[in-house]
C-alpha cells in the first residue's frame, strides 16, 4: 500500500513560506530550524536543506538540515539542530519521514545524519522507534540536552505563585528598591552589553564562542525582527542585561551578563519576570531558559550549577531531551568520520578559536 506522505526538498521556498511552515509544524518548531538560522548558518560553510513532510499536499512537518564537508572523509556531514518537527505520534509519518530523508541525503553524499529532535527522553514509542529506524547516541550534545520551559498560559498572579519562595523575593525586592526593566535594541546598548558580557566570562572563567559569532547572529535575528535586549537598571547603572530571541509562540532566554555591583538589588530577577511579562503581552506561550545541567543530579561543580539553580526558581518544568542521534547512511565513512571527527573538532577549536557546529 502506497504511503500517503511524501518528503520533498523545499530549497525554493522563501524565507516567508519556510517560517510558516516551521512555525505551523507539530510542536511550532524552533529558532533554530528558521530560515534565517539556515542563512546564519551558511555563511559558516554549512550549507540548508530544506525537507518537508507533505500529507495529500499538505505540510504536516519540517526538517532543515545543514550539510558539511567532511575531508578528508569524502562526502557530508547532515545535521538537523534542534529538529526536525514531525507529528511524533504518527509512526506512518515519522517512517516516512526518514525514509524520504535517507533518499535525499545519498543525493548530497552524506554519510551521516544527526538529528536533535526536541523530543523528550520520556517519550517511549518515539524513542524506540528512532532506534528500530537505526539511529544511534552520538558521543556528545551540541546544543544542551536539558532545559527549563516556563509555560506562560496562566495569569500573572500565578506564574508568580509558581516561582520558588527565594526568586518570588527576589522580583518583589529588586522592583521595591525601584529597579527598572528596558527595552534597548540601539548600537550603544549592544556596546554596553558586550562589556558586560565579557567582564563576566573573563570574572567566572566561562568558555564563550568568539563575539564575531555571536554579532552575526544577533544582526540576522534583529534584521528578522527576532531578536529583543533587556537591561535592569538602578539610578541609571545598567546592572543586568539579557538577549531573547523569538520564533512563534516561543522566546528563548539566549545570552545573560549581570555586574557584581549592587547585586544584593536582584536586579537579574527582575529583568526575567519583566521580560516573561512583555513576551506573554506577545502572544508567546513558551518562555525557554535555554541550557541547564542535569537538576535530577546537581553537580556544585559544573559550570553551569549556579545558574541553573537560578534559571529552575522561575516555575518551569526541566525537559530533557534526547540530544543528538546519528544515523549512518554510508557505514564505512560514517565510521571513518566517527574516528576522525573528535581530533578535527579539537584541531577546529585550537586554530580558529571556535567550534564548527
Amino acid at each position: 500500500m502506497p504511503s500517503r506522505y511524501a518528503v520533498l526538498e523545499r530549497g525554493d521556498a522563501a524565507r516567508s513560506q519556510w517560517n510558516a511552515w516551521t512555525e505551523g509544524s507539530p510542536g511550532g518548531g524552533h529558532l533554530f530550524q528558521s530560515y534565517e538560522w539556515g542563512e546564519i548558518k551558511r555563511a559558516l560553510n554549512w550549507r540548508p536543506v530544506r525537507l518537508v513532510l507533505q500529507r495529500e499536499n499538505e505540510v504536516v512537518g519540517v526538517g532543515q538540515f545543514l550539510t558539511y564537508s567532511t575531508s578528508p572523509v569524502p562526502g557530508v556531514l547532515m545535521y538537523c539542530p534542534k529538529g526536525p518537527w514531525l507529528p511524533w505520534e504518527d509512526e506512518e509519518a515519522v517512517r516516512a519521514f526518514f525514509h524520504g530523508l535517507v533518499d535525499v541525503a545519498k543525493r548530497h553524499r552524506a554519510h551521516t545524519v544527526k538529528i536533535e529532535p526536541e523530543v523528550t527522553e520520556d517519550s517511549t514509542r518515539a524513542k524506540e522507534l528512532l532506534a528500530e529506524i537505526g539511529f544511534e547516541k552520538f558521543r556528545w550534545n551540541v546544543n544542551h540536552k536539558m532545559t527549563i520551559s516556563v509555560d506562560l498560559d496562566p495569569p500573572e498572579d500565578e506564574l508568580l505563585a509558581n516561582m520558588k519562595k527565594g526568586t518570588r523575593y527576589g522580583v518583589r525586592r529588586a522592583l521595591r528598591e525601584g529597579v527598572k526593566v528596558v527595552e534597548d535594541n540601539s548600537p550603544g546598548a549592544r556596546d554596553v552589553f558586550w562589556r558586560m558580557h565579557g567582564e563576566m566570562v573573563d570574572r567566572k572563567n566561562f568558555w564563550s564562542r568568539p563575539r564575531s559569532y555571536y554579532s552575526a547572529v544577533w544582526k540576522a535575528m534583529e534584521d528578522a525582527g527576532r531578536s529583543h535586549l533587556f537591561f535592569a537598571e538602578h539610578e541609571g547603572d545598567r546592572l543586568a542585561a539579557a538577549l531573547f530571541y523569538t520564533f512563534g509562540r516561543k522566546c528563548i532566554y539566549m545570552l545573560g551578563t549581570s555586574k557584581k555591583e549592587k547585586r544584593e538589588l536582584q536586579p537579574a530577577y527582575a529583568l526575567q519576570w519583566e521580560a516573561m511579562r512583555w513576551a506573554k503581552q506577545l502572544g508567546i506561550t513558551r518562555y525557554d531558559m535555554w541550557g541547564v545541567s542535569n537538576l535530577y543530579k546537581p553537580d556544585k561543580d559544573h559550570p553551569l550549577y549556579g545558574v541553573s539553580k537560578f534559571k529552575a526558581g522561575f516555575g518551569g518544568g526541566i525537559e530533557n531531551f534526547l540530544g543528538c542521534l546519528d544515523l549512518p547512511v554510508s557505514r564505512v565513512r560514517a565510521r571513518a568520520w566517527g574516528r576522525v571527527e573528535p581530533l578535527y573538532f579539537r584541531a577546529h577549536q585550537r586554530f580558529k578559536g571556535d567550534v564548527y557546529y
